[in-house]
């Protein structure tokens, strides 16, 4: 038996996270009865409680020595340190497991480079064709199923994001192209827009709410948004957590891509698709855009995108069969 027990450190956002998890996912099919634990912020923890992959989930609660104290407790047999950070060094090397292993630079993609990770000491493994999440809380995917009765299908999930402290200006693409976006999408294919995002985001998606567009931004924890995207037809996101959640659930989702590149971070999986920029200056992974003076302005790049190329993907991709068979 190679190993029994396996701890995976990863603190990151939200999407990075549902990436990392190629690593349980690839082990679990090929060696089910190894366990596998992960050490993250408590912002992960709800969603990887949706990861079947993941026996235990041990949360960082600002306390390091009682991290410490539990890591100690399960003596790991492997621990894959996935930051580059001084906390997650730090716990690494305390943790005292018979091996520790770095997180890969092989492949073009995160998710290539995660499974080259777990590939370091599992030589057998096969790359799986999608990420894995499950509605592990039955209530709480029975509860949004049970709002969404209401709500004629197709289900589309929009994820405009925001401009705050964080934002990467590649990243979001303008309110008014997810307006005039909405609204196409209704009138072509009815059904329901679902606006999704965090409280803090709500006020800016409220211009988006209209006649069978319906604003959720900062109504839904994370598990229930997980449900909500679990349940959709399309999502349709920048480059940001939601689409990456929605792809681990096997739905078609188109992810827009500005200044991050689609060779590293495309949505993964047969149903995951992007649209890329046609400038010059993109795939730069800056927070700040050279071009723009103004930080509350769109970055070139992105707004490259129209609305037009979006519907000629959904066209394209044959999204617009699936919905239309669908629709009331």
């Amino acid at each position: 038996m190679i190993s029994k027990k396996i701890l995976i450190i990863k603190f990151s956002a939200l999407g990075d996270m549902v990436l990392s998890t190629i690593i349980p996912h690839a082990i679990k099919r090929r060696y089910p009865d190894i366990e596998i634990h992960y050490l993250t912020s408590r912002a992960n923890t709800a969603l990887l409680e949706n990861c079947p992959d993941v026996d235990r989930i041990i949360t960082y609660n600002g306390n390091f020595f009682e991290c410490i104290r539990i890591i100690w407790q399960e003596r790991y047999d492997i621990v894959f340190c996935l930051n580059f950070t001084l906390r997650c060094y730090l716990y690494t090397f305390l943790a005292l497991s018979k091996k520790i292993v770095f997180k890969s630079f092989k492949g073009t993609s995160w998710v290539e480079k995660y499974f080259n990770t777990a590939q370091k000491v599992f030589k057998d493994l096969e790359l799986p064709e999608n990420l894995y999440l499950s509605n592990t809380d039955i209530k709480i995917l029975n509860s949004v199923k049970e709002r969404l009765k209401a709500y004629k299908r197709p289900f589309i999930v929009i994820n405009p994001g925001k401009y705050h402290g964080n934002a990467r200006q590649g990243r979001l693409w303008n309110i008014k192209n997810w307006e005039d976006l909405s609204e196409k999408l209704l009138s072509e294919y009815g059904g329901t827009v679902f606006v999704n995002g965090n409280s803090s985001e709500r006020d800016y998606h409220f211009d988006l709410k209209r006649e069978n567009s319906v604003v959720l931004s900062g109504l839904l924890n994370i598990k229930e948004a997980c449900a909500l995207l679990s349940l959709a037809d399309l999502v349709i996101s920048g480059d940001s957590g939601p689409v990456h959640i929605a792809s681990a659930y096997n739905v078609k989702t188109i992810s827009l891509l500005g200044s991050t590149s689609p060779e590293k971070i495309k949505p993964y999986g047969a149903n995951g698709f992007f649209i890329a920029p046609e400038t010059e200056c993109k795939y730069c992974w800056k927070k700040k855009c050279k071009l723009l003076k103004d930080k509350y302005a769109y970055a070139p790049c992105i707004e490259s995108i129209t609305v037009e190329k979006v519907m000629n993907k959904i066209k394209s991709c044959d999204l617009l069969t699936d919905m239309q068979k669908c629709r009331n």
